[in-house]
């Protein structure tokens, strides 16, 4: 093999970019193949949770919390291209350092000065490093989202803002929380899914039970079609609860969207209300 001409390009040189520019192709190609797996992994999941929920579970979720798979596979895929590249640019960096040191481009003063700065700041920055991670993985995983009703740590309210470090709340009283990613460790959301409520509706403990329990299906009849696109599952009645002095308790349980139970609480109280004084059923007292 005949020797070339200039000092720096020998053939060892050549053979040695060669190398670091194969290594990087397959380093990228691994990075890109991992994540596209990961992907698949989490779409997968995804899809399998959605499959086990009922047809119309899944219809009123969609339409009312933007819960659908579409969604979810999008925001995967958006944090996942995000991730992909910046493993990217890394493994770009690091071959072209590595190529600088092999043609004889002295860089170990570069990396001394920059690993010298590094430690500088990252006592400062690793806090920073934590909460953008953390809010990384709060976007990926969907834990919450603006107009949320949640309680994150010890603070209840709506989440007016997602950033990459800070998440703003405002809570019931109007004052706004802003708490750094990295620190939320609790989180508790009430928009997202679905609530089952147990309640229960008193009356008088001479009443007769079948015929309180034929009015009260009635009027969870009436309820259902007043709330189709809130209610998950058909409202049940439980039957006699419990009897205590004068007061008989039946329990009713209902599946609804999530922060929308209260809505149909109340409804069905004022329901069986006027149920009851159509059928003269004594209320307890």
């Amino acid at each position: 093999m005949p020797p070339l001409k200039s000092d720096v390009w020998t053939w060892d040189t050549l053979i040695h970019i060669a190398i670091i520019i194969a290594v990087a192709i397959i380093a990228r190609w691994l990075l890109r193949k991992g994540v596209d797996w990961t992907i698949h992994l989490m779409v997968s999941r995804s899809e399998k949770r959605e499959a086990t929920m009922p047809g119309r579970t899944r219809r009123i979720l969609a339409e009312a919390t933007g819960a659908s798979i579409d969604r979810q596979n999008q925001r995967t895929a958006t944090v996942g291209g995000l991730l992909s590249n910046v493993g990217v640019t890394i493994i770009i960096i690091v071959a072209l350092l590595s190529g600088f040191s092999t043609i004889g481009f002295k860089i170990t003063p570069i990396l001394t000065s920059a690993g010298i700065v590094g430690v500088a700041l990252a006592f400062g920055a690793q806090t920073l490093v934590k909460d953008v991670l953390a809010g990384l993985f709060i976007i990926f995983e969907d834990q919450y989202g603006v107009g949320d009703a949640v309680k994150i740590n010890e603070v209840e309210g709506l989440v007016e803002d997602v950033g990459l470090r800070v998440t703003r709340i405002r809570d019931w009283n109007g004052a706004a929380w802003y708490l750094r990613n990295g620190e939320i460790t609790k989180v508790g959301n009430v928009t997202q899914g679905w609530t089952t409520s147990f309640t229960d509706i008193n009356v008088h403990a001479l009443e007769d039970p079948n015929q309180v329990i034929r009015v009260i299906r009635k009027v969870l009849d009436n309820l259902e079609v007043e709330f189709e696109g809130t209610l998950l599952d058909k409202p049940l009645v439980l039957g006699v609860g419990d009897i205590t002095g004068d007061t008989m308790t039946f329990q009713v349980m209902t599946k609804c969207i999530a922060n929308q139970h209260n809505n149909v609480l109340r409804a069905l109280r004022r329901e069986c209300k006027d149920a009851f004084d159509a059928a003269r059923i004594r209320r307890a007292f």
